[in-house]
């Protein structure tokens, strides 16, 4: 009776203790920043290095003046999933960018900012 309620919780371990970090498993490089026709694009590869796959990832892009000090930020939702060991490439992409984000000295920090996985 007890090996079959131990069968029982197995799932609720896996969702408990193996899930994955989307902060671990997934990367960001190649980041580029574009203006055109007004817009302001962030592009960039993001690569999964984890052995699950991801859905729902959020790509979050932050901008800093030249002292250091947070000016805004856009988020970007990635409707694909990323396979492991995959790579995707994405764009986060701000319509009538004010001056301060179009200014050289502003610094683009980007990152996943969130995404599900299946325990399973």
């Amino acid at each position: 009776m007890v090996p079959v309620m131990l069968l029982g919780f197995l799932p609720l371990l896996k969702m408990t203790f193996f899930k994955g970090d989307v902060m671990k498993e997934l990367t960001i490089s190649d980041v580029q920043s574009r203006s055109t026709d007004g817009r302001l694009e962030i592009v960039g590869l993001i690569t999964n290095k984890g052995n699950r796959t991801w859905s729902g990832v959020t790509i979050e892009a932050e901008f800093f003046d030249a002292s250091g000090a947070f000016v805004d930020e856009a988020t970007e939702y990635l409707r694909t999933d990323i396979s492991a060991n995959a790579q995707e490439h994405f764009k986060v992409s701000i319509a009538n960018p004010t001056a301060a984000l179009s200014n050289p000295d502003t610094k683009t920090v980007v990152k996943v900012a969130g995404g599900h996985t299946s325990p399973f």
